[in-house]
């Protein structure tokens, strides 16, 4: 019986009518912060978002017009209008509509809008509205979402406090402090429990920071990984690079400005070019290893440019509608198979800004996930699509990380397949001596090929200077001739170009690739912020048995043509600190760094210090201010009044009181039951009233009660127990 009412009781609460404007408007409040970060995020949802925002606003103010009466017609309107929204959804998925999940999440929340009269549900729209931010945090891609998601929580936790204020006031009369342990404990007893209490918690929650710390983080392969499916790339796919950036203005000037055009997304290379790029994103890419970009590569170079001597294109056809299995990872010999060599590496890229019509991915593609008609293979193991990449456009790829181990590359062979050696060994006859000399000094103290090659970049990271500007290219000079005797400065392509010829003089396959680096990592999103400035290109030496291995003979930047390993625990970050790179570094040697480590754990350190400080001060603060304290009926003073001898024998006769109550058939105190309410719920019991009276006195009155008030409360107790035993109960 009590159960029941108990239940009933909290039904009618949970169904308590909200009459607070304020609460009411901070709600709204809340709701529409989500809409906005959607508008951001996606500018094009702004009509969207201004409807929603106004069907929210006009909902809450008809549920504030009409808290008291809910007419059968305006659910039954809502409820055609809720299936009218998801008939959209099931539309804009068929047609693709721009983020139709989004839309039909905004435009629920503002019809069920027109029903939040209950406390209940004001309240749990909120958990809509946080639902709707997880829609808009799939789609962010920059740290601008924490700003909106700070607002909702700030609004909805303002909400709910000016609610439980609102109630408290409502509702609140003079009554004890509540007893938070059982009348059996003495007060040394419940101080010792809350001190254990808030140390467990304290180490539970160091335990658990530390759990996190050392458990191993693997990351994922979805069964489908992320694509774009409303911005298909149609069309059959042609030997030409699309490269919205066409035409190159300056091709053979000297420039000190900034472009946003990458001159080597292009059917050809022209090194003579001179110029930076612009700082502006050109896609997000998350990824569980940090990589470069790869696009594609050039076999055949004219002294001044590189172009691709076979324009041969190889369809690829799609396994599953939108899935496209490669025969074998790209740049790996065929006979590895489509097993590749080492882990399974899923990236997740993001146009923001029109790109040329190239598949970028880690070194080695495998699969690709992605929506478009045809997928094709160029011969220099670089992937074409029919259009140009748009903003927006998302795909996904499956890459195998290939394991390079210096020691076997040593020891692989010299013969080279025919059509390789034929192909990637071609030099035009203006290749200077001095370069061939130069090569050959550089490689002499070497007996294999690869620390040849490794000679060769090592040498070009550390004696030339890498600027964007160099002077001009003189007419009909060769470019490596020039870059390595007479300017000893230059771009990324210069460095390159160099390295590939000087192993080309020495017989050792070498080809041009292009790409992106990997770009900035943000901690927070998770994903690789990648810009205009990020293009790169870097070699890739031919190893039979291996493939093709890339090496980076650029200085300033951080090489890594090929994934890292994937990263298994916290500290494992994508970057570098203090020049120790945390994604291959074990744990012991980062531990091990000195002063670096230290450094890198210092936040950590800082928060492990500043909880334990916070327990010892709460655990302090307990003992110090004795805020275990229970009621008057259990016996324990209050902590806001200082102790007193007489304060405490009154509240010490109360209790026996109480106990005679209590132990002799009379309805026992509850513990959140005011001195008073219990003296009216007993009965008409003069003698119990002034022992209450008393006691009240020595709960709530500042100064310490007079030996008249002891007297008084003496006489109640001692006429309390005549009167129990005037009417038989002792």
């Amino acid at each position: 019986m009590v159960n029941r009412a108990g239940s009933s009781a909290k039904r009618e609460k949970s169904k308590k009518i909200e009459r607070s404007l304020k609460v009411r408007l901070m709600v709204l409040a809340a709701m529409l912060a989500p809409l906005l970060a959607l508008a951001r995020v996606r500018p094009d949802l702004w009509p969207h978002a201004l409807i929603a925002a106004a069907g929210m606003s006009l909902g809450h103010w008809y549920s504030y017009r009409n808290l008291d009466q809910s007419t059968a017609a305006v659910r039954g309107l809502m409820f055609m209008l809720i299936h009218v929204a998801f008939a959209w959804l099931i539309i804009g998925l068929a047609i693709g509509a721009t983020v139709p999940q989004a839309q039909f999440a905004v435009f629920a929340q503002a019809i069920t809008s027109f029903d939040l009269r209950y406390r209940r549900s004001l309240f749990t729209t909120l958990f809509h509205s946080l639902i709707n931010l997880y829609v808009v945090a799939t789609l962010s891609r920059t740290l601008e979402l924490a700003v909106y998601l700070i607002l909702f929580a700030g609004l909805a936790l303002a909400a709910y406090f000016v609610a439980a204020k609102e109630e408290g006031l409502r509702t609140a009369t003079l009554r004890p402090k509540p007893n938070p342990a059982s009348t059996t404990q003495s007060p040394t007893q419940a101080g010792s429990m809350t001190v254990f209490g808030v140390g467990y918690g304290a180490a539970a929650l160091l335990a658990v920071l530390a759990l996190f710390m050392v458990v191993p983080r693997f990351a994922n392969n979805p069964i489908v990984p992320p694509f774009t499916i409303n911005i298909p790339l149609e069309g059959g796919v042609r030997a030409e690079i699309i490269n919205p950036g066409v035409p190159l203005v300056q091709i053979n000037g000297w420039s000190d400005g900034v472009s946003d055009y990458f001159y080597g997304f292009n059917n050809n290379l022209d090194l003579r070019y001179r110029g930076g790029l612009s700082d502006a994103a050109v896609m997000y890419v998350r990824s569980p290893s940090r990589s470069y970009w790869r696009s594609h590569s050039y076999d055949f170079y004219t002294g001044v440019t590189w172009t691709q001597s076979d324009k041969t294109l190889t369809p690829i056809d799609p396994r599953v509608g939108v899935h496209y299995v490669l025969p074998a990872p790209l740049g790996a010999p065929a006979a590895q198979g489509r097993a590749g060599e080492g882990q399974r590496i899923v990236q997740t890229f993001t146009i923001v800004r029109e790109q040329p019509n190239l598949v970028f991915a880690a070194y080695r593609p495998a699969e690709i996930f992605i929506t478009a008609d045809e997928i094709s293979l160029d011969s220099g193991d670089g992937l074409r699509l029919p259009q140009a990449l748009k903003p927006g456009f998302t795909y996904s790829v499956v890459s195998v990380r290939p394991q390079f181990d210096p020691e076997l590359l040593r020891q692989a062979s010299a013969l080279y397949p025919p059509q390789i050696a034929r192909r990637y060994l071609q030099l035009p006859g203006q290749i200077s001596n001095r370069t061939k000399n130069l090569a050959g000094r550089l490689a002499a103290p070497y007996a294999n090929n690869y620390d040849k090659v490794l000679a060769l970049n090592n040498h070009l990271l550390t004696e030339y200077t890498y600027n964007f500007f160099p002077p001009p290219h003189p007419p009909g000079a060769e470019v490596v001739d020039t870059f390595l005797f007479e300017d000893k400065e230059g771009m990324c392509e210069q460095y390159v170009t160099a390295l590939v010829v000087m192993a080309r003089a020495l017989g050792i396959p070498a080809r041009l690739t292009t790409g992106y680096g990997s770009g900035t990592y943000n901690p927070i999103t998770n994903y690789y912020e990648v810009k205009l400035s990020d293009a790169h290109s870097w070699a890739e030496v031919y190893f039979p048995g291996y493939g093709w291995v890339p090496f980076d003979p650029t200085p300033g930047w951080t090489p890594q043509p090929y994934p890292t390993p994937v990263q298994n625990w916290l500290f494992a970050n994508q970057g570098q600190f203090f020049g120790l790179d945390l994604s291959t570094a074990p744990l012991g040697q980062i531990m091990n760094g000195g002063a670096a480590g230290l450094v890198l754990f210092m936040p950590v350190l800082v928060g492990l210090i500043l909880m334990v400080g916070a327990a010892l001060l709460l655990i302090f603060l307990v003992k110090q201010f004795n805020l275990s304290a229970k009621t008057p009926g259990s016996g324990e003073a209050y902590s806001c009044l200082p102790p007193h001898p007489r304060r405490q024998l009154i509240l010490k006769l109360y209790r026996q009181a109480s106990k005679l109550l209590n132990h002799k058939g009379y309805v026992p105190r509850q513990r959140w039951e005011a001195l008073a309410e219990y003296a009216r719920r007993v009965g008409d019991w003069p003698t119990l009233a002034r022992l209450t009276n008393a006691a009240e006195i020595a709960a709530y009155r500042p100064e310490a009660p007079d030996e008249e008030t002891v007297a008084q409360a003496r006489q109640s107790l001692a006429d309390l127990q005549k009167e129990l035993s005037r009417r038989g109960r002792i």
